[in-house]
């Protein structure tokens, strides 16, 4: 599935896949626990979304922030649907916290909080990531 989402469809990075929506891990790591929250079909536009995709929408985003509040302690999560790169629905979805947590062995902090998110990049190794999907996924 996602087989249209280029970069987006490795089944390595999938946490939860509902009817229309897929959760993947977002590897240009913004904050602990960010993903991508895009739509199963190939839909250009927001405007393009059906009725029962919108229905489906805040399920997933509910249980995505419930994990993150539960794992890391996220306080807020910004939704970022800029779709420059890729033509099709999907949003950036950005856990923020307001103090430093340390997981993985490394020391993890919202650079951007309490601005909007820059969406700047951090490195993690494969070691790390593998282990924040796994955690997501459980």
């Amino acid at each position: 599935m996602l087989e249209f989402a280029g970069r987006f469809s490795n089944p390595n990075l999938m946490i939860k896949q509902g009817k229309y929506w897929s959760i993947i891990f977002r590897e240009s790591t913004t904050t602990l626990g960010n993903c991508i929250l895009i739509c199963n079909r190939e839909c250009p536009t927001l405007g393009e979304l059906q009725q029962e995709e919108m229905e489906e929408f805040p399920i997933l985003c509910k249980w995505y922030e419930e994990k993150v509040k539960s794992l890391y302690g996220a306080i807020k999560f910004n939704y970022v649907a800029m779709m420059m790169k890729e033509e099709f629905v999907h949003f950036h979805v950005i856990p923020r916290y307001d103090k430093e947590i340390e997981k993985y062995g490394l020391v993890w902090k919202d650079l951007d909080y309490p601005k909007g998110t820059t969406l700047s990049k951090i490195d993690i190794t494969s070691e790390v990531k593998e282990q924040i999907i796994k955690d997501l996924k459980d």
